[in-house]
């Protein structure tokens, strides 16, 4: 882990980032008055592994009931992460929103909604495999006009580099990560390429 490096090749920028979501969005509601399924569910897995920095496994394994959407707090339990940890990760409003529209969905489509449920579910009301939702993830990159070398997992380290330069709050990162160390989390403390000029023009200031 020493060695291991948060380069700019493995993160999105917020102006990529945004033309993805946008991109899925948009071909989202054409599915939706199409009554075809594809873009809704991808454009569901693209905005959560954005907003949450899921592992692709984490996401993949993702039931109805590890989702807390009603309370004051609203969050996700991650039932087995990396080397079996749980833990809880917790939501923005709009990815709540979401959320709670797909699950409504669903519901129009005649899927399961019960508490054992995959959030994500395929053929045969199973969940989906890592890969399948990888496959989906590039599918959408390439639909946005994106590099081809960015992964899902680069929604994780997008999402990590993103909350800390607008938190600085190493601990909760970490928490949200599941990251056992506090020295990977670290990893994530460079500033966003965009925002280098205005430090720079600060001494100006």
């Amino acid at each position: 882990m020493n060695n291991y490096m948060i380069t700019r090749d493995k993160f999105l920028s917020v102006k990529e980032r945004n033309k993805l979501l946008r991109c899925c969005k948009r071909k989202a509601r054409a599915d939706y008055s199409e009554q075809r399924r594809t873009w809704i569910s991808r454009y569901m897995l693209i905005h959560l592994a954005l907003n949450s920095g899921l592992r692709v496994s984490e996401i993949a394994s993702l039931k109805i009931n590890d989702l807390h959407l009603s309370g004051k707090d609203n969050y996700l339990i991650v039932q087995c992460g990396k080397r079996g940890r749980k833990r809880d990760v917790y939501l923005d409003a709009e990815i709540v929103i979401h959320l709670q529209n797909y699950i409504e969905i669903k519901n129009q489509w005649g899927e399961s909604t019960g508490c054992d449920a995959p959030l994500f579910a395929g053929r045969g009301g199973n969940h989906y495999t890592t890969t399948a939702l990888e496959i989906s993830f590039k599918k959408a990159i390439e639909k946005a006009g994106l590099p081809n070398y960015y992964s899902i997992h680069s929604s994780r380290h997008t999402y990590a580099t993103l909350l800390l330069a607008k938190t600085k709050n190493l601990r909760f990162v970490q928490k949200q990560l599941g990251h056992a160390s506090i020295a990977m989390t670290s990893l994530y403390a460079d500033v966003l390429p965009e925002m280098n000029q205005n430090l720079a023009n600060a001494i100006l200031k």
